[in-house]
């Protein structure tokens, strides 16, 4: 099944509090643009803001055009303003780990090289990628935010030189811009738009050196969409057009749209017409999860989609029930996976060379057949001679005779978590236990190795 996420403010705001929902930004904004307070008095609330900024954003016919080009100064200002307070925002999420259901969904993603479309500015999806060390198990190389987003808008250039290939991961597709990017205002060739990839990822994230940065981006502002219906400015360059057609394309040929903690909102009309256009398209189901799906059903129906088509997660937990619920499917498909693998070869549990751990026995426990694994290193270290002669191995046909269609193959770390195996890679070592043949286990996520 051919699965697509949508992301909204709502998917952030799960991931940490501290992240802003679409109304909360626009009242922090208040308190720190005092013209919108003056002009906006009263709390935004119901999604106003969108509907707020998008008269500020476009000359509007009942204006003269000096009260027009005053609109426009605000939004910028407004803008550039939103930017810094994400921007602190972000950095003070970074400050952590990441929640272990984020892990797992990035790294289920990865596995399946699933699209996912975003609307927020953060980067804390792509950000995950690096912190997980993922790996394609080809290049050897990790995937990092420039794979995600597959160099859309392109990167600063990297330095060095062995440019970094990094690795084949999940696509990330940013349609309202991001806080890594900049721009000259208006470019509608695109040809200014850049990102810069040297940020750091959780636990080692760093503020942005405004002056390094206009040193290297030169004249440049930061490319986000501010959340206004009418954003037609920011719609004609190359870059932009690419990522809505890509967005369009995979929305269009997915099974399954997944609306995660984005409410269509009903000001912006371009992803309703998006989103309507796929629906024509071909029958989906649509499944919302969102702890408050109400309004968003009645705008599904409303672009067509039948009630009996959409499904709901809700409730409080609705993202972090969501990723199980997609992890407990792609962990099913474990028995088809494993038929291609080398009946000769032993098995590790990793996500790339650098995070791997070998299988030391299995155990069924009711539908969950459960690997019990060795300390996590890296597969030289895991997979070497034990002097003591003791190292215990699993090949393949142990783990084949324990699954069945309806059993999935998890693994508890030390610390607790647990994730479950979605993924199968092949690897080998040319010295070391066994023949060297050994087929990876690659599970949602495992957490770095425990520092001595």
């Amino acid at each position: 099944m051919r699965t697509v996420l949508v992301l909204g403010a709502g998917f952030s705001y799960a991931i940490s509090p501290k992240m802003p929902l679409t109304d909360e930004l626009g009242n922090l904004i208040r308190g720190r643009v005092a013209e919108v307070s003056t002009r906006m008095p009263r709390a935004f609330t119901g999604g106003y803001f969108e509907a707020w900024l998008s008269r500020l954003a476009e000359p509007q016919p009942d204006l003269t055009p000096a009260q027009n080009a005053t609109n426009y100064g605000l939004f910028l200002q407004i803008a550039a303003e939103l930017h810094r307070l994400l921007q602190e925002r972000e950095l003070a999420v970074l400050s952590d780990k990441p929640p272990w259901w984020l892990q797992r969904l990035v790294g289920l993603l990865h596995a399946t090289r699933t699209t996912a479309i975003t609307f927020n500015y953060d980067t804390l999806v792509e950000r995950t990628a690096p912190y997980l060390m993922l790996s394609d198990w080809k290049e050897h190389g990790f995937a990092k935010p420039f794979n995600v987003v597959q160099e859309i808008p392109p990167s600063l250039h990297r330095s060095g030189w062995i440019v970094d290939r990094g690795a084949a991961t999940f696509r990330l597709l940013k349609l309202h811009g991001s806080l890594d990017s900049y721009w000259v205002q208006n470019d509608s060739s695109g040809a200014t738009i850049s990102r810069r990839d040297d940020l750091g990822t959780w636990g080692t994230a760093k503020a942005v050196d405004e002056q390094q940065r206009r040193r290297q981006l030169p004249g440049r502002e930061p490319y986000i969409v501010p959340p206004a219906a009418a954003k037609s400015a920011f719609y004609t360059n190359p870059i932009a057009r690419e990522l809505w057609r890509s967005a369009a394309e995979a929305l269009q040929a997915a099974d399954r749209i997944a609306l995660v903690g984005y409410s269509i909102p009903p000001t912006d009309l371009v992803t309703s017409g998006m989103l309507a256009d796929a629906l024509a398209a071909g029958a989906k189901t649509v499944e919302v999860v969102n702890p408050y799906p109400e309004e968003i059903v009645a705008r599904l129906v409303t672009l067509g989609q039948p009630k009996g088509q959409i499904h709901l997660v809700t409730g409080d937990e609705a993202i972090k029930r969501y990723t199980d619920q997609l992890e407990l499917e792609q962990g099913r498909r474990l028995v088809d996976l494993l038929k291609v693998a080398d009946r000769a070869s032993n098995l590790l549990v990793a996500t790339s060379p650098h995070r791997a751990a070998r299988v030391t026995s299995v155990a069924v426990n009711r539908q969950v057949v459960e690997l019990h694994i060795t300390e996590i290193g890296n597969t030289s270290s895991t997979t070497a001679m034990d002097p003591n002669g003791d190292a215990p191995i699993v090949p393949v046909m142990a783990l084949q005779a324990a699954l069945n269609a309806d059993r999935i193959a998890q693994v508890r770390y030390v610390s607790g978590e647990v994730a479950t195996i979605v993924g199968v890679a092949e690897h080998r070592e040319s010295t070391g236990l066994g023949n060297g043949h050994w087929t990876v286990l690659v599970p949602s996520a495992m957490p770095p190795q425990r520092r001595p």
